[in-house]
Order: C-alpha cells, then sequence, then structure tokens
C-alpha cells in the first residue's frame, strides 16, 4: 500500500494562514470597540449620577410636598434648587448644567426620567 507523504502543501498552508490573520483582525476591532466602550462609560458615569441626583430630588419633592401627578409633570432643575431639594447641579470640572424631571403616572404608579444639559454632555431627548 502507498501512501501520500506530502503532507501540507503551500496553497493549504497559504489559505489557512490567511484565514487566521483574518480571524485574528476581527478580533483585534471587537477588543477595540470594547475597550472604547468602556472609556465612554467610565466618562459618561458623573452624568449618568448627576441624571440619578437630579431624579432622586423629584422624587423626594414630590412625596414630600404631597404633589398630584395626574398623567405628566416636568420638574426642573431650578424648582427643586429653589426648594432646597437640590443643593446644584453642576459636573466634575464646575461646569453648571440645567435639567429637568418628567413624571409620569401610569395607574396609580409615578416613573421618573431626569434629563440634564452640560456643556460636554446632553441627556438623548433633552
Amino acid at each position: 500500500m502507498k501512501l501520500n507523504n506530502k503532507g501540507w502543501g503551500t496553497t493549504e498552508m497559504l489559505l489557512l494562514s490567511g484565514g487566521l490573520l483574518i480571524a485574528l483582525l476581527v478580533a483585534v476591532f471587537f477588543i477595540s470597540k470594547l475597550y472604547g466602550s468602556f472609556e465612554n462609560s467610565v466618562a459618561n458615569r458623573q452624568y449618568v449620577d448627576l441624571e440619578n441626583k437630579l431624579e432622586d430630588a423629584a422624587k423626594e419633592y414630590v412625596r414630600k410636598e404631597n404633589i398630584s401627578v395626574e398623567n405628566e409633570l416636568r420638574i426642573s432643575a431650578t424648582t427643586l434648587k429653589d426648594k432646597n431639594y437640590l443643593n446644584s447641579l453642576s459636573d466634575n470640572e464646575g461646569n453648571s448644567c440645567s435639567g429637568y424631571v418628567n413624571v409620569f403616572n401610569s395607574n396609580g404608579t409615578k416613573y421618573y426620567s431626569a434629563f440634564i444639559s452640560c456643556p460636554k454632555y446632553e441627556t438623548a431627548n433633552y
């Protein structure tokens, strides 16, 4: 019995190497996108914290002032500052931000959505 002892040929080796190279490039692309999104999320974390702070102040304002929300209510950050429910609304660089909170009443449950506008960030649909 005669065996084929030719092994890998140049064509097969080039095809395999090319396929591995393409897979490596795709992996590098997705890894760079992943780390890029982590950097953006860390940078925007301060603004998410500001939105949460504004939302918490609005919840306390509605609860303590016994405000009735029929359908929708918009509470500005200025109102919350004037009523002493919010100290300040500024980013880590000291830039002043503006904002508001939409309060929706759905079947007796209140839902809060905070929106802020800062020099380097703005909540979607502000």
